[in-house]
């Protein structure tokens, strides 16, 4: 038999352990895996001394979205681009409603816009900001027709955020169709009381962008979320999550119902960033915490109470950012990390901290195909499941600069950084879109992913 693609002399890594083995690609899926030495296909990618994992997919990517001086930089062609050079085989991303739209016309245009552009396989989460009975249907039919993640804001009042009435009354729904709320939860009241004081002082600066959303106002919403996931019975993922106060929520949290997902630049990054000259680029929601809290989000992953390492990825440009430098409340929200995302990890969980390769398996593949409800389909290394690879060099070492990033943006929040391993090679749908660390996908498009309801690990 002639194969597609053979991958051999690597270690195999499944998120249940780790084996030397290789693996044979056809047809857009995975064939065979184990001792093929003696096989013969058209393409052969020698993987010795390197890990062959599952690809990444990012489960939570603002990609081609925002409008006016608040567009982001990528494109779907530009952006699934950057995400393959990080090693991520598939994503997730949001059909934000523009104004005028309902949820069912913002994901029309999402589709088309990703359709025939994209790289890599793309699915969206629909999103909800109001209670009428249109949007509810819609919501309803969604949950319905292969998108089960709704994705809910309890902050941006008047653009995002749904009223916790409306909250309540999406997550019955998911409760009852067997979906997955995902939530950005941040307390809006106290969060808008104390953005009015700061500017009514005169602080408006980066560092008053920190202060105005403290760490209380991330748990107060957190505990009332997960209190409307017990009454209803829905599950919940926690966007986002920055301070590691959460884990007394987690310990006790009923098993299958709340899920905590963390970025890299959380873990990785600290506050004094907001007290640089260009302290304005670090503006995200939430915002980079202090580092202690640094340090217990990292011992919620350690501990098992974190499921998800996704980016968050928006890709302002400095010149985007700089704009609003000395207003912090007009200053767009989000950092550029698509591509650095499972890196970042890999280098300062898996080699600096010891976080086992199977666990890193597992925190940015195998539960968010669960979760997403796209296991076995992707996540997995076998015989049946998606060509979704990735060859990572765990002996490559490097600085993080942002001339060297293929984002659409000209500012890496890491620049500088010490890394350590790198993928190699991306393997999306059979397609070898990445080799020996260049773009050769140039033929290759994702398809519009379908899914399942969670699979809840």
């Amino acid at each position: 038999m002639m194969w597609d693609l053979l991958i051999k002399n690597g270690t195999v890594v499944n998120s249940w352990g780790r084996m030397k083995a290789d693996v044979a690609v056809s047809d857009g899926k995975i064939a065979a895996v184990g001792d093929l030495q003696d096989m013969q296909a058209k393409k052969v990618i020698d993987a010795r001394g390197k890990y062959v994992l599952p690809g990444m997919i990012d489960s939570h990517a603002h990609i081609q979205t925002g409008v006016g001086e608040r567009k982001s930089g990528d494109t779907y062609y530009t952006g699934s681009i950057a995400a393959a050079y990080g090693g991520t085989t598939s994503f997730v991303d949001f059909a934000f409603l523009n104004e005028g739209e309902t949820p069912k016309t913002a994901m029309e245009r999402k589709m088309k816009e990703a359709a025939g552009e994209s790289v890599l396989d793309y699915s969206f989460h629909p999103c909800i900001t109001s209670m009428d009975p249109r949007s509810l249907d819609e919501i309803h039919g969604f949950l319905q027709s292969g998108f089960p993640s709704i994705k809910l804001f309890t902050v941006y009042r008047g653009t995002l955020m749904l009223e916790k009435a409306g909250v309540y009354e999406v997550m019955k729904m998911i409760a009852r169709e067997g979906g997955l709320a995902l939530v950005h939860a941040e307390s809006a009241d106290m969060i808008e009381r104390n953005i009015a004081d700061a500017i009514r002082e005169g602080r408006t600066d980066a560092r008053a962008h920190a202060l105005s959303r403290p760490p209380v106002t991330e748990l107060e919403a957190m505990y009332g979320v997960y209190a409307m996931a017990r009454e209803t019975g829905a599950p919940v993922i926690l966007a986002h999550m920055t301070t590691g106060k959460a884990m007394e929520l987690f310990r006790h949290a009923e098993k299958g119902l709340l899920f905590g997902e963390v970025c890299p630049h959380y873990l990785v990054l600290d506050d004094s960033v907001y007290d640089r000259p260009d302290g304005y680029n670090y503006i995200c929601s939430p915002p980079i915490r202090g580092s202690r809290d640094r340090e217990a989000l990292w011992d919620m992953v350690e501990k098992g109470y974190v499921q998800l390492v996704n980016s968050d990825h928006t890709d302002y440009s400095k010149a985007q950012k700089e704009r609003h430098k000395d207003y912090f409340p007009d200053v767009p929200n989000g950092l550029p990390t698509i591509e650095t995302r499972g890196m970042v990890f890999f280098s300062e969980g898996v080699v600096k901290r010891g976080i086992s390769l199977e666990r890193f398996v597992d925190l940015t593949s195998a539960n968010a195909a669960k979760l997403m409800g796209l296991y076995p389909r992707k996540g997995v290394i076998r015989p049946g499941s998606d060509g979704d690879l990735v060859v990572i060099d765990p002996n490559v070492h490097y600085h993080m600069e942002a001339a060297a990033m293929h984002m659409a943006t000209d500012f890496c929040p890491y620049e500088g950084m010490e890394m350590t391993g790198a993928a190699d090679c991306t393997i999306a749908g059979g397609a070898v879109i990445i080799e020996n660390r260049k773009f050769t996908g140039t033929d290759h498009r994702g398809k519009l992913m379908k899914r399942s309801k969670p699979l809840i690990p």
